[in-house]
């Protein structure tokens, strides 16, 4: 937020602290390095209108408020208009974001890219915290954020301002609270006529001004123990690593003394301020002063009144004491892994007795490492600071710090759907980031395309592509815009989810629009056809509906052939105009006569197009016969002969014949072939030999000649021996040697 928007009260810082059990108010300014305070005011609930950090009763937080505001416009002598407040961390929720800025010059990184570059780390925590949340992030909003860690070309840095690069880069950890507890401080502010100018968490405060980013390295947890909450800060390694709340406090030993001595709790909190008054300092103990003897009077709801001495007024508390440090410190130990190295205490309810020495003791921690901490004990202050003793002044002025210091929230107004919806008023936000803040979900924002259908026709695949999806509509103030228009304060903004497409799909009708009947003259006689379509096997009108995957049959009136198939005749038609037969096993088909046909008195074939309102005549032809010798070429199957000539000699050798089969009879080529007749060829074989059987064929004496006792051969010009093959028509040479 720019200080320029503080110049109606003249730079000044109205910081209030609304606390369970009292509101602290603190004007203060920049002065130089410091922070000055002027003027501070504190009152008391009169009744218990908070509970646990949560408004109860608006009216009269709000009366109180009030009078801290009276006094310090009439010490100051001008109104103050707007207030900087911390909410307590009840029902918190925390979450790191990251943000990136690019730059694509070398360039400096300035206070305002900085902040930006936070802010847009809080959205995307706020992003990380509605996905893990679900639409429950309507409901939260964020109030602080702390940076963990800047970085500069991806090297972890203390500060980007003023450094120069291309890559700055921010993590950060966003504190969201339940939007009902933010309204209620919203509630009483405008109950008086105040304004927000920045809201932030209450350790986020307390740690701006208790640990400052030099003291971070170190492993310390910080916790505001208030009247109804505890909150807790942990830092180590230089950053803020987590933020948690115990739902418990100071009023735990206020109920402790009510319980026991029947107290109204008024009178019960007084009691418990006069034991914090008389309990010796920390270091006094333990250099080993003893408790006071003396005794207080407590006088109970009947109106019984007694003497009850110190000691036993400690050992009432103590229960009280020993269950806030455990939950404090199960907290600690849950977030921190371990216990940490110190454990600073602010917060009205850190001066209840013995606290913090039995969180030391339950830490395991010197009691020297558990530490209270007052204004007093504050650096980069001055002032007027004589009436801001104590521990519980710390977060107010840990408010007025972080309000300065830009290290806050504020607020502006618009509205989405008719409900007001709360945006960051440190930057100018976009349709985008109010839309998510109202818990819209920005998946709908492109409508989705329809899914397609495939089918598959007459064997083909076919896609039927679904509708394109309407995009999302989005109006500010009436006027369409997109999701990165810049809102401002007031702006109206209307959202209408995307719509998606249609899935692909339609009738039969829509793929085949052609399924009109059709009427003819056959041979005389009127008929009327209609092309068929069968889906997945049964019969399907022009109106029937597609299904995915459906597998559709088309049979339509297009050719004599169609006309004739649909009535039944075109099998009849084959059948008269030609025989089956099987050959060899295989059935064959020849035609023994062609039909007439006549289409509208010309002659016409099977494949001509016919159309509604043609005339058809269909005659069949004088068949022919069929011989065996029409469909078997006997000159393929004959065997053929190996000729050979031996030493001059021509030799002839026939191999088995072809053997010619009708009904498993022999047969002649002449006899006719009636349909279902099935006819049987075997193939003639020819004669292979090799030279052994040849000479064995010829009748050759095997016994050499006397004087001679070796046989040589020759194959066509080559040397042979008795396994050599004989080719046709081969020359073969035998002589005894």
């Amino acid at each position: 937020m720019d200080v320029t928007a503080r110049d109606d009260q003249n730079g000044l810082i109205f910081a209030l602290d609304i606390g369970t059990r009292s509101v602290v108010g603190i004007v203060a300014r920049q002065a130089g390095d410091k922070l000055e305070v002027l003027h501070t005011a504190q009152e008391e609930h009169r009744q218990r209108a908070m509970l646990d950090g949560q408004i109860h009763d608006v009216n009269q937080v709000a009366e109180v408020v009030q009078n801290i505001k009276a006094k310090l416009e009439s010490e100051l002598g001008q109104p103050l208009k707007r207030a900087s407040i911390a909410a307590a961390g009840r029902s918190l929720l925390t979450m790191r974001g990251r943000a990136t800025r690019q730059s694509p010059v070398y360039r400096e990184f300035s206070k305002d890219d900085v902040l930006a570059m936070e802010l847009s780390a809080v959205q995307n925590a706020q992003q990380q915290l509605k996905g893990s949340e679900g639409e429950s992030i309507r409901h939260y909003l964020c109030v602080g954020y702390s940076v963990v860690q800047y970085f500069l070309e991806g090297t972890p840095i203390g500060n980007l301002d003023g450094h120069r690069g291309l890559q700055g880069e921010v993590e950060i950890i966003g504190t969201f609270l339940p939007r009902m507890i933010v309204d209620s401080l919203m509630s009483v502010l405008n109950r008086i006529g105040l304004e927000m100018e920045s809201l932030t968490l209450e350790p986020i405060a307390a740690i701006q001004v208790v640990i400052p980013p030099n003291m971070r390295q170190l492993n310390l947890a910080l916790v505001d123990i208030g009247a109804g909450t505890s909150d807790i800060a942990l830092t180590a390694n230089g950053m803020i690593i987590a933020y948690a709340m115990a739902p418990i406090a100071g009023d735990e030993m206020t109920e402790q003394l009510c319980q026991k001595y029947l107290l109204g709790f008024d009178e019960g909190e007084k009691l418990k301020r006069e034991i914090q008054a008389l309990m010796p300092e920390r270091n006094a103990i333990w250099q080993g002063e003893p408790l006071p003897e003396c005794t207080l009077p407590v006088c109970d709801v009947i109106g019984f009144e007694q003497e009850v001495p110190f000691k036993d007024l400690l050992e009432t508390m103590m229960p009280g004491v020993q269950q806030l440090s455990q939950q404090i410190t199960e907290r600690i130990v849950e977030l921190n892994g371990k216990a940490p190295q110190a454990v600073i205490l602010v917060g009205g309810g850190a001066l209840t007795p013995m606290l913090a020495d039995q969180v030391a003791e339950d830490l395991s921690l010197a009691k020297e490492r558990v530490g209270v901490r007052g204004r007093e004990s504050l650096k980069g202050l001055t002032g007027k600071l004589d009436q801001m003793m104590g521990p519980e002044f710390v977060t107010p002025v840990g408010i007025a710090a972080s309000s300065i210091a830009r290290q806050t929230l504020g607020y502006y107004e618009v509205m989405v759907n008719g409900e007001k919806v709360r945006m960051f008023n440190a930057h100018q936000g976009t349709v985008g980031d109010a839309l998510l803040t109202a818990g819209v979900s920005l998946k709908n924002v492109h409508g989705l395309p329809g899914l397609a259908m495939t089918i598959e026709v007459n064997g083909q695949l076919r896609i039927l592509p679904g509708t394109m999806g309407e995009p999302a509509v989005i109006k500010v103030n009436g006027v369409e815009q997109k999701l990165d228009t810049m809102v401002a304060p007031g702006d109206v903004i209307e959202y209408v989810d995307a719509r998606p497409g249609k899935n692909g799909g339609g009738v039969v009708g829509d793929i085949f629009p052609t399924l009109a009947p059709m009427n003819l003259v056959v041979n005389g006689q009127p008929i009327c056809l209609q092309p068929t379509v069968l889906l997945n096997g049964e019969l399907a009108e022009a109106r029937t509906p597609l299904i995915d995957g459906a597998r559709l049959v088309y049979r339509p009136i297009a050719t004599i052939a169609d006309v004739l198939d649909l009535t039944g005749d075109l099998v009849s038609l084959q059948e008269s105009t030609s025989i089956r037969y099987i050959f060899n096993g295989e059935e064959k088909i020849v035609t023994i006569t062609e039909p007439e046909i006549l289409l509208n008195d010309l002659p016409a074939s099977l494949m001509n197009a016919i159309h509604d309102g043609d005339t058809l005549v269909v005659r069949m032809g004088e068949p022919i016969k069929v011989r065996v010798s029409d469909v078997v070429d006997e000159s393929q199957w004959q065997s053929r002969p190996l000729e050979v000539t031996v030493n001059d000699t021509l030799w002839t050798f026939e191999g088995p014949k072809k053997v010619l089969l009708l009904n498993g009879k022999p047969t002649h080529g002449d006899e006719i072939i009636k349909n279902g007749d099935r006819l049987d060829v075997e193939a003639g074989r020819s004669v292979d030999l090799i030279m052994s059987e040849l000479l064995m064929r010829i009748g050759f004496d095997p016994t050499p000649p006397p004087g001679m006792s070796r046989l040589e051969a020759t194959v066509s010009g080559l040397p042979a021996d008795y396994a050599t093959p004989i080719p046709n028509r081969g020359i073969v040479e035998v002589k005894w040697r």
